[in-house]
């Protein structure tokens, strides 16, 4: 069966689902006074407590070799990665151990944590999870801030102001309390127009040695040739999604990066850059329940947790500058395992590969981190 006759089929058992359950749709994005960016979301079914199984998705450490580095003893702990998204919600038991250090309302200005949409503790229970469930790397800190309404959608200029949130959630001037690297999974559609704030402020973000990382986009394959932004941004790193057979997924969205000759492998701005499983996954959900997540939101998140491990394993190269980010982009890349079909050494729809952090690990040990 076709892989979008799948998807549809999915999308019909959601719906006669006898769960409680929310289905949401990526929309049309259009540019009007401001970008409208949107959660890179294509389901969620809620599922009980009871009925959880405690490993999880374990196949997914043992695909991008994260689990050769948790066994080494990393946790993402001495890491700090910023979510942007709809907020989180700390009350699920999985999620109460998480440390979250900084917390910003940008939409309904609310002084504490919460989640109106469930995508943003989807997102943090696939990082940071530490219960029935673990998360990549459960021993990071988090600064969470919520750019996104209940509904999934908000502006450029609200994502940006986050990501500088981001950077400096105090304001003081000392960034020693912001992040290492910002999740972003969500996207719009690019536009012939000015650069968006959002895209802006990750561009700042990177000169300032931050790892910004973002979903590619679910447009699929009849998309308009392009990750969404801010991921097709130069130094930011998209994330595109396979499915459980480590085929490129129907809806991951593809880069146009000219003609098949011209990309090197010693170009790290190539889109996407990488892809992770992305299809059917098992995380957090508000009311401590658990949902089966799909789309390059959870690939994005999953990337997020797989950097951690690596920046915790390699610290010199954490909060260091534009070309600390390109050397760990570089290592990623050269370290990465091509698919079967894939072109090489870089593919619209697979990027660079598969992303495997022992490998990087190593790969940054032998290397001298940009002064």
């Amino acid at each position: 069966m076709r892989e979008e006759e799948k998807a549809r089929e999915v999308v019909s058992q959601v719906r006669r689902a006898t769960l409680r359950q929310t289905l949401f749709v990526v929309a049309s994005l259009v540019l009007a006074a401001s970008l409208i960016v949107s959660l890179a979301a294509a389901g969620i079914i809620s599922l009980p407590l009871e009925g959880v199984p405690v490993d999880g998705d374990d196949w997914v450490l043992d695909l991008t070799q994260a689990d050769r580095l948790r066994t080494a003893g990393y946790d993402g702990s001495g890491v700090t990665i910023c979510l942007v998204d709809s907020g989180i919600d700390l009350i699920h038991p999985d999620l109460a151990p998480a440390s979250l250090t900084a917390w910003k309302d940008l939409v309904n200005d609310e002084p504490y944590p919460y989640d109106d949409s469930g995508h943003g503790t989807a997102m943090a229970g696939l990082i940071a999870a530490n219960g029935r469930l673990t998360g990549i790397a459960p021993g990071v800190s988090l600064i969470v801030a919520k750019a996104l309404r209940a509904n999934g959608t908000g502006s450029s200029e609200t994502v940006g102001k986050a990501i500088r949130f981001c950077m400096d959630p105090d304001k003081d001037g000392d960034a020693s309390d912001g992040a290492d690297i910002i999740s972003l999974s969500l996207g719009a559609q690019t536009t012939p127009f000015k650069t968006n704030a959002a895209a802006v402020a990750a561009l700042d973000a990177i000169e300032a040695g931050i790892f910004v990382v973002s979903s590619a986009g679910n447009d699929g394959r009849e998309d308009d040739g392009e990750v969404g932004t801010p991921a097709d941004e130069a130094l930011v790193i998209a994330i595109g999604s396979l499915n459980r057979r480590l085929e490129i997924a129907a809806f991951s969205s593809r880069g146009d990066n000219g003609l098949p000759s011209s990309p090197s492998r010693t170009d790290p701005n190539m889109k996407p850059e990488f892809v992770l499983p992305g299809v059917s996954l098992l995380t957090t959900a508000r009311t401590s329940s658990y949902t089966a997540m799909t789309g390059t939101s959870v690939s994005a998140a999953l990337f997020s947790g797989v950097l951690a491990l690596i920046l915790e394993a390699s610290p010199g190269y954490k909060r260091g500058s534009e070309a600390t980010v390109r050397q760990v982009k570089v290592a990623l890349m050269e370290t990465s395992v091509p698919l079967e079909g894939q072109e090489i050494p870089h593919d619209n729809w697979y990027g660079y590969g598969l992303t495997q952090a022992y490998y990087a690990h190593l790969r940054l040990s032998s290397m001298t981190p940009a002064s």
